[in-house]
């Protein structure tokens, strides 16, 4: 399997687990010292995105598709840029809205895990 195979299987495991609100899920994919810079211009840390994005119930994705990915490898690191195709559930309202997105990956003893991302609007 590629490295861009690989890749997409750790995003779409991250968009099931933020789905599912799979919390243990979600943090075995991403690395203790994640930071990522979400549409708004906020950080966070491994624990606050996944407090955040599945188990506070803030933001309730219903779903979260990508395309366009492209995946460049260097040693021991992959960048993915895509777009992502999400939907979820803010406040009562459902928001559909889409995201350029870079996610950053080190290669660790278990495989892949997500490092850094950011993400803004599309336009």
């Amino acid at each position: 399997m590629s490295t861009a195979e690989r890749i997409y299987d750790i995003l779409l495991a991250k968009a099931d687990a933020i789905v599912r609100r799979a919390a243990d899920r979600l943090d075995g994919l991403i690395h203790p010292d994640f930071v990522y810079v979400n549409a708004a211009g906020r950080s966070f840390d491994k624990a606050g995105y996944i407090e955040t994005y599945c188990t506070s119930g803030r933001i309730a994705f219903a779903a979260q598709r990508f395309s366009n990915l492209s995946v460049q490898e260097f040693p021991g690191v992959a960048e993915a840029t895509f777009i992502a195709h999400d939907s979820f559930i803010v406040d009562g309202a459902t928001i559909a809205a889409t995201y350029q997105s870079l996610c950053v990956f080190v290669a660790g003893p278990d495989g892949w895990q997500w490092i850094a991302g950011q993400t803004r609007t599309a336009g």
